[in-house]
């Protein structure tokens, strides 16, 4: 289970976070887990967030859990004005925490940390993808700027080994500064027992319906298309099958037209974006997540603390939560054919599904639990700490 956290004596008496958040997702649970996390130990923070009105709600779920929430204007990268509103938000913090979505993001806070004074300043990168631009030379320069921005971080946290090596192979971090912590989740919100008839009936399923759930984003790198295309051979193999969908995003309308199109709209449901996901896993057979790029999702980990089987895209670090053909099924990217059959390999057996469930549960309930995580990321503080107390 891990060990009980540990807070360091020296840790200042408040820790500033920042994070350029855009969405409700995995980065963002992740971290509110950890300042709820601190906030119990008794470790005071504030979070400065961008002010996004499609981030409101995440802010607002913060702060109903006693979360001090700051706003900034929200400013491109490179921009020198984010470097001044970093700097005013930050001076007087001796000890900085930034979140990253991704890894460009939030530049501006580290350079207005250190002018502000920070000694100690910690990153968690999520997913240390390259750098995209679309103008000539762009790549080459931002990920240059990246690179020497990133030499200002006293230590680096990856939540997973690929997020580690993507790190050191992308933007040239030198390994020793890089501490993997990875992801964990609160084990006892996946542990009651739930009563699933009512929630089926509003979401329309069938008491016999076998359940699909696809939990994340409506966004093209989640690969809810494939999903789509799959369901059609599924289908042919397990008429009661049900595919759930549960997220909001830009592709909804062209999604929905899609199921139209493939007359299976009956069997899909849309579920929108939702807050009672340890119920929703507890209503469903199977938790699938064909990705084309992920780092540690989180989803998954719910869905093995659940006791749910896992059908996952083989990408990123989902090999280090999903154990082919122990904890669920891998499968290859893009590849609805093969989504189709790991699907009905699971759903069709149903006590074959059950022992991978239970093996998955085993794994996140020894490798992945929130008290291992915090304890990770305050013996990387209690570290720095040390190192600071020497110099």
């Amino acid at each position: 289970m891990g060990a009980k956290p540990r807070v360091p004596e020296a840790l200042p008496s408040e820790i500033a976070f920042v994070t350029d958040a855009r969405a409700w997702g995995g980065a963002e649970v992740y971290l509110t887990q950890l300042l709820v996390g601190f906030r119990r130990l008794g470790i005071r923070t504030k979070l400065y967030c961008a002010d996004r009105r499609v981030i409101d709600d995440w802010a607002d779920d913060l702060k109903s859990q006693g979360i001090e929430v700051a706003f900034f204007r929200p400013t491109k990268e490179f921009n020198p004005l984010g470097v001044f509103v970093a700097w005013r938000c930050l001076r007087g913090y001796e000890f900085v925490h930034v979140n990253k979505t991704q890894t460009r993001n939030s530049l501006p806070a580290i350079i207005g940390a250190r002018l502000a004074g920070a000694a100690t300043v910690v990153t968690t990168e999520h997913l240390a993808i390259p750098i995209e631009s679309h103008y000539p030379f762009g790549r080459a320069i931002i990920t240059t700027l990246a690179r020497i921005t990133n030499r200002l971080v006293d230590r680096v946290i990856a939540v997973s080994e690929l997020s580690r090596t993507m790190l050191i192979e992308n933007y040239s971090l030198d390994p020793s500064t890089i501490v993997t912590v990875r992801n964990g989740i609160d084990l006892a919100r996946f542990r009651g027992e739930f009563d699933s008839a009512p929630l089926r009936r509003e979401l329309g399923l069938a008491e016999d319906d076998l359940v699909a759930i696809f939990v994340g984003r409506l966004t093209p790198r989640k690969g809810h298309a494939y999903a789509l295309e799959a369901a059609p051979s599924v289908l042919a193999a397990i008429p009661g099958f049900k595919l759930l969908f549960v997220g909001d995003g830009e592709l909804e309308t062209e999604l929905r037209r899609r199921a139209r199109t493939l007359g299976i709209e009956g069997s899909v449901v849309f579920a929108g974006f939702r807050r009672d996901i340890a119920e929703l896993l507890a209503a469903s057979d199977l938790l699938i997540l064909p990705s084309e790029s992920e780092c540690l999702p989180l989803t998954i980990l719910e869905a093995m603390a659940s006791g749910l089987p896992v059908v996952a895209g083989d990408v990123g670090g989902v090999s280090e939560e999903v154990e082919d053909a122990v904890t669920g099924l891998l499968v290859q990217p893009r590849d609805a054919d093969g989504l189709a059959e790991a699907i009905v390999a699971i759903l069709g057996a149903p006590d074959h599904g059950a022992g991978l469930g239970a093996a998955g549960r085993e794994k996140v309930e020894a490798e992945f639990s929130l008290d291992a995580c915090i304890s990770g990321v305050l013996r990387v503080y209690d570290e720095l700490l040390n190192e600071v107390a020497r110099r």
